[in-house]
């Protein structure tokens, strides 16, 4: 007793029971927090005239200037004023997705124009002059190109990267120079980039080597002394280095018509389609490649992988579409299986943390006895083998075992009640849910709302990063060749740029016209006005910062509002006393609700967490500024306030998720929601610990059953069934099975644990409002009566004679 008045001193007294209280539906709304409204809706308007401005003012170029192998931005340093193209030595080695963090690794270099024919110069040296064969040839620095006084400088300037022994025909692309393939290229493309199995080729062609490589080029082009640029387009693919020379042989095998049946039915989706083929085999080839140790055939994995996917596209489908029935008949199974299915995974967790110390002790023992030798390579897989091979990982493991072990084990214990009212909210939710299956499909729209926001968001950002004044600073160029690493070129500068010095603000054009090198007399090479950055004003500053947090705020509200829409139709349903009366197009009812009167709501909540957020990046900002005063001190402190508040928006997300349940059932402002909300947990508070980690636990295992489940069955078919569908790698679309239903599943389940979160919280005030009396029947399920041993005393009804 003493305990239950320190409760209700702390957090008020229970809900009392109101006679005309029937839920959500229980009285006519007023609107709430419309100040926060009408503030939320002036604050688009004003990102809406930034967004304009943005449009107006900038200009996306700037963003997207190319950077040569020199770090020069091209058309706007001083050595490359008049060259704003990129072209790359080698376009293959480009199309990686760890590029953006590494660099594409292919010299690169700022040309005036894009190249507008193929050029081989294995294939030319024979037919062109000197001369003609070096105004052909692209080089990284004028010195190069003119250093080509014969063609055995040109090999060894091919050899040393200095020049560009082979490149095709180019378009502009973001001042990009990108190949450009002609409509025909079909006929005369080698038969090792075209899509198709390998597995007995693979044997056959071991024993081919470059001399019979070079003679199947030769013979391709036997037929015409000259080159026309189809068939030099063709040759090009082939002069690609390291192009699979291992296959040549398949040049001679390869039927021509197999290609000319992808290009007849849509000849301009095909071209995409074959053209998308080759880049996005690279793309997934060398991602994959980075976790080997560099053996494999990149370029032949990526083009099998890539089949495999347009082999198995049915395949996935028809696994997703098995996935979303299993997901609403395991919902729907819930009401009577959840019980069981809780109680035997509770059991599997223990007896699998017990194997799991038992197989960590005898690891522990085996490589503690056992002397090894570390692996340097550098891949994933070695790391992977090195961390295994230490002992003290498996000791720290199964003493982590250990504790998880003693600590869930005394958890069931102790809570075993309260599992069995979490185990019947769960059924509870999974009544609600199959009884308003539209709730599903609900976060569809959401998700549509949210990738609009980002656009919009990411839009603007980049609109407004490129307004302003390009900075440039004098810099000197890398030189490995140097003692110190960076070039000692003498560039000095006269004139109106006499006081320019390394380090300090330049301007390309007076750069490029008053320096030069000392000794020479001739334009400075190492020495560069470098493009440092857009110094953008004041205003736009400002306005960067009011796109960032317009971003959180909205986002915010359009989860707020998925929330809100789903807290009353699930609401709705538990204040219905006979569940045959909920009413009909109940989400619709709650979506029309949320938006007349609980938008300001939304938006308040919303605007909490979008200043939490922001004081968050902002935490981040000042950490990367402050690395150069880096010491214990600042790190500390940086660290306890990242801490504190990520701890601070984990819980505001909490309770305003609990708020806007709170303002579904009554309709009041978020401030009284959260208020009432926040109280009525904290006199339940172990019942919520319990219900809120019991469901999670079971709706993970749900999602991991249904993905497993689908995964296991796709391997199964596509091993079967072979003469269906052939495949490089069963893998591949299992992989991609499990991705995509995991994805489904949490969206499914998430509506779940909305339901489970409202009902819970309908039941806590059902137990505080209620006592089973006929004037104040409990409206919840006979199982939650059952369990905390109350029941609804209806009067009987006597007999008449």
């Amino acid at each position: 007793m003493s305990e239950d008045r320190e409760l209700i001193h702390k957090y008020g007294k229970p809900m009392p029971y109101d006679r005309n209280f029937r839920g959500p539906e229980w009285r006519n709304r007023s609107c709430t927090d419309v100040h926060c409204l009408i503030i939320f809706l002036i604050f688009l308007c004003g990102w809406g005239f930034i967004a304009q401005y943005a449009i107006r003012n900038g200009d996306l170029n700037k963003l997207v200037v190319p950077t040569d192998s020199f770090n020069r931005k091209c058309g706007i340093d001083s050595s490359v004023l008049h060259k704003k193209y990129l072209f790359f030595f080698d376009m293959g080695k480009c199309i990686d997705p760890f590029v953006p963090l590494t660099g594409c690794p292919t010299p690169q270099v700022c040309v005036e124009s894009c190249p507008t024919q193929t050029f081989i110069f294995e294939k030319m040296q024979d037919q062109k002059s000197i001369a003609e064969l070096r105004e052909l040839m692209i080089c990284l620095t004028e010195a190069d190109k003119n250093g080509l006084i014969s063609k055995d400088a040109m090999r060894k300037a091919i050899r040393e990267q200095r020049c560009a022994g082979t490149y095709m025909k180019s378009v502009p692309f973001l001042n990009r120079c990108m190949w450009e393939f002609s409509s025909q290229i079909c006929e005369l493309i080698p038969s090792v980039l075209l899509p198709r199995s390998r597995r007995a080729s693979t044997n056959d062609s071991a024993g081919i080597g470059e001399t019979q490589g070079r003679q199947l080029i030769d013979a391709l082009l036997a037929d015409d002394s000259t080159l026309s640029e189809l068939k030099m387009e063709a040759l090009a693919l082939t002069a690609i280095p390291n192009a699979a020379i291992k296959e040549r042989q398949q040049l001679v095998d390869e039927p021509k018509i197999q290609c000319r049946q992808r290009t007849e039915q849509a000849e301009t989706i095909k071209q995409k389609v074959r053209q998308a083929d080759t880049h996005l085999a690279k793309l997934v080839g060398n991602m994959v490649a980075h976790f080997y140790n560099g053996t494999h055939d990149a370029q032949q994995l990526g083009e099998e992988i890539v089949e495999d996917i347009f082999n198995s596209w049915y395949v996935v489908l028809m696994a997703l579409m098995c996935t979303l029935v299993a997901s609403l008949i395991l919902i729907a199974l819930m009401r009577w299986f959840a019980a069981p299915i809780l109680w035997i995974s509770i059991l599997g967790v223990l007896v699998g943390l017990g194997f799991g110390i038992y197989f960590s002790v005898k690891q522990y023992q085996f490589w503690r006895d056992t002397a090894t030798v570390p692996n340097h390579t550098l891949n994933l897989e070695a790391a992977v083998k090195n961390i295994l091979q230490e002992p003290k990982i498996w000791l720290y493991l199964s003493i982590f075992l250990s504790i998880c072990l003693v600590i869930i084990l005394l958890l069931v214990i102790v809570l075993r009640n309260r599992i069995r009212i979490a185990i019947a909210l769960t059924k509870e939710g999974s009544k609600a849910v199959s009884s308003i299956i539209s709730t599903v499909f609900f976060p569809i729209f959401s998700w549509v709302l949210f990738i609009l926001a980002v656009s919009y968001a990411i839009g603007v950002g980049l609109y407004l990063g490129s307004i302003g004044e390009p900075a440039f600073r004098m810099i000197r160029q890398l030189d490995a060749s140097s003692l110190t690493g960076i070039s000692q070129e003498m560039c000095i500068c006269t004139g109106p740029a006499i006081n320019y010095t390394v380090g300090k603000r330049c301007e390309p054009k007076i750069f490029e016209q008053n320096c030069y090198i000392e000794s020479t007399r001739t334009e400075c090479m190492r020495t560069t006005c470098s493009f440092n950055g857009i110094e953008h004003p004041t205003l736009v500053n400002w306005f960067i910062g009011y796109n960032v947090f317009g971003f959180f705020w909205l986002t915010f509200f359009i989860a707020a509002f998925t929330d809100m829409v789903l807290a009353l139709t699930f609401a709705t349903w538990y204040w219905t006393f006979k569940k045959r009366d909920v009413p009909y197009f109940t989400l619709g009812r709650a979506f029309r609700q949320t938006i007349f009167y609980h938008l300001g709501t939304l938006a308040f909540g919303a605007l909490i967490l979008a200043i939490c957020r922001m004081i968050r990046v902002a935490l981040e900002y000042i950490d990367s500024k402050l690395k150069k005063y880096d010491n214990a001190v600042t790190r500390a402190i940086l660290c306890l306030f990242k801490f504190f508040f990520w701890l601070l928006e984990t819980f505001l997300r909490f309770l305003s998720r609990n708020a806007y349940i709170m303002c579904a059932i009554h309709g009041k402002n978020f401030c009284s929601s959260a208020k009432d909300a926040f109280n009525l947990i904290m006199r339940n508070f172990l019942r919520v610990v319990a219900v809120d980690k019991v469901t999670d636990f079971l709706f993970f295992l749900s999602k991991v059953l249904l993905t497993g489940a689908a995964g296991v069955g796709t391997y199964y078919f596509v091993v079967h069934s072979p003469h269906l569908v052939q495949l490089h790698y069963n893998a591949v679309p299992v992989t991609l099975v499990v991705l995509a239903a995991f994805i489904m599943t949490s969206v499914f389940f998430g509506v779940y644990s909305m339901a489970v979160d409202t009902l819970f919280l309908c039941f806590l005030e059902d137990c505080e409002r209620n006592d089973g009396s006929p004037e104040k029947p409990y409206y919840m399920s006979k199982q939650l009566m059952r369990i905390l041993g109350k029941r609804n005393k209806f009067p009987r009804q006597r007999s008449t004679s």
